[in-house]
């Protein structure tokens, strides 16, 4: 027994350390790591738009310029639109923001906080200072950020490019790779890399679908709040819900600066309150059972992985946790149904996936069996 564990013991180790040192190589490398990627995550998506074209004779590049462009163009165009719509609203803003600071003031001397005029004003000089002093150190930092800048230009770059490539030559690349493995891989890294492509797809069709509720739920609680700019500030939801945690507190953040210019400090905190619910109801219900069903991993795992991701990869951790553990246990399940006789039937905790192929236990959902 003692031997056994032993022996167990060392190839857990050996498989952690491969492990440990891989994902110090993807840090090292994350400027090119992180927007490829990104990269595939769209193509996952978007390809399938471009492979459609060349099946009714487009010629590659030309369908892939066409969904490169089109995709490019309909994100550009929302983020325009948000922007014109709030300058819109925003044309009078500095005597907005007075009359909000004046009816903050007078609501803070009332019911429920019942502040003194001398409290109010303290506090308003310590928000005035504090305001200036971080925007003091943004300016100071600003030098040190050039890098920065220069790695996120950099990274947009190379996703876009990435993007571009993949949907015009990616049976190409796909052929290219095949043909360096050996024979007796090359049917398991097809069905792995399938797999994987496929579980991408379900897990931006899933993010979006959350994003999609949680911009209904925001521009309905707009409407009833009668606050303006309800479209443009959905549609700022949902494509905040992409980015993970922080995407829809930006949003909700926005729709309470709104709220406050136009409608006053009440409106502001319905607002906030509103914003804060959606995202309970998000993180703790929609995201963990869409994901669910979308990965077929079970909702614990989900709010697990993406708890492990954020802390080791931050927000990009977060946002590829959950497809990597589902990759990951769709590549063991693949092996072990490899290694299995055909003559046993799948287990009692087995159920058939979409395309009839056996899951188990927390698996993955088969993907089509097409290319």
């Amino acid at each position: 027994m003692l031997e056994g564990a032993a022996a167990w013991g060392w190839r857990i180790l050996v498989i952690a350390a491969a492990v440990a040192l891989a994902a110090w190589l993807l840090i090292q490398l994350y400027v090119v790591v992180v927007p490829v990627v990104l990269a595939l995550f769209l193509a996952s998506v978007l390809e399938p738009l471009a492979a459609r074209l060349r099946r009714h004779g487009w010629p590659p590049v030309l369908a892939a310029v066409t969904v490169f462009l089109g995709a490019l163009g309909v994100l550009l165009a929302a983020l325009v639109w948000i922007g014109a719509s709030v300058a819109s609203q925003f044309g009078d803003l500095g005597r907005q923001i007075d009359e909000a600071v004046v009816e903050a003031k007078e609501w803070a001397q009332g019911e429920p906080l019942n502040w003194s005029k001398e409290k109010v004003d303290e506090q308003e000089t310590e928000i005035r200072n504090l305001v200036r002093g971080a925007s003091g150190g943004v300016a100071k930092q600003a030098a040190g950020q050039a890098r920065l800048a220069g790695e996120v230009i950099g990274g947009v770059v190379l996703m876009l490019f990435t993007l571009f490539f993949v949907m015009k030559d990616g049976a190409r690349m796909t052929d290219w790779i095949k043909q360096r493995i050996p024979s007796s891989s090359r049917d398991d890294w097809v069905a792995v890399t399938r797999h994987a492509r496929f579980i991408m797809k379900q897990y931006l069709v899933a993010t979006a679908a959350t994003g999609f509720i949680d911009a209904v739920l925001i521009g309905l609680a707009l409407w009833v709040f009668g606050v303006p700019l309800i479209l443009p500030l959905a549609l700022l939801t949902f494509l905040g819900g992409f980015i993970p945690l922080v995407g829809a507190t930006v949003a909700g953040l926005v729709a309470a600066v709104v709220a406050l210019v136009t409608n006053g400090v009440g409106t502001a905190l319905l607002v906030v309150a509103a914003t804060v619910a959606v995202q309970q109801i998000e993180g703790n219900l929609l995201q963990p059972l869409i994901l669910e069903r979308a990965v077929r991993l079970h909702a614990l795992v989900t709010v697990l992985a993406v708890s492990a991701g954020l802390l080791v990869g931050g927000l990009l951790g977060a946002f590829i946790a959950v497809p990597l553990v589902a990759i990951a246990v769709g590549v063991g399940s693949h092996y072990r149904q490899a290694n299995t006789p055909s003559s046993e039937s799948p287990s009692a905790s087995e159920e058939p996936g979409p395309g009839g192929q056996a899951i188990g236990g927390l698996g993955v959902a088969a993907p089509p069996s097409g290319p």
